[in-house]
């Protein structure tokens, strides 16, 4: 495994990341009878994940970084 497929694959699991972060969304806007505590637990939640995708991403722009940095010098 090269830099760039590590870092699409740091890409990828950053995308099943919004995608878990969307799904809470939705939840939190289409339930309108959640108490007080679950609404808090999915902000929880998404704050959690939110930066999960963060990190992801950033660790991927790093491992593409150094992939293009590795093609320049070769």
């Amino acid at each position: 495994m090269d830099y760039f497929e590590w870092a699409e694959e740091y890409y990828e699991n950053a995308r099943r990341v919004l995608s878990v972060i969307e799904k809470k969304k939705l939840l939190l806007k289409e339930s309108k009878k959640l108490t007080a505590d679950r609404r808090k637990e999915l902000n929880d939640d998404i704050i959690r994940y939110r930066r999960i995708y963060y990190e992801l991403n950033r660790i991927g722009d790093t491992l593409r970084s150094r992939a293009e940095g590795a093609v320049r010098e070769a």
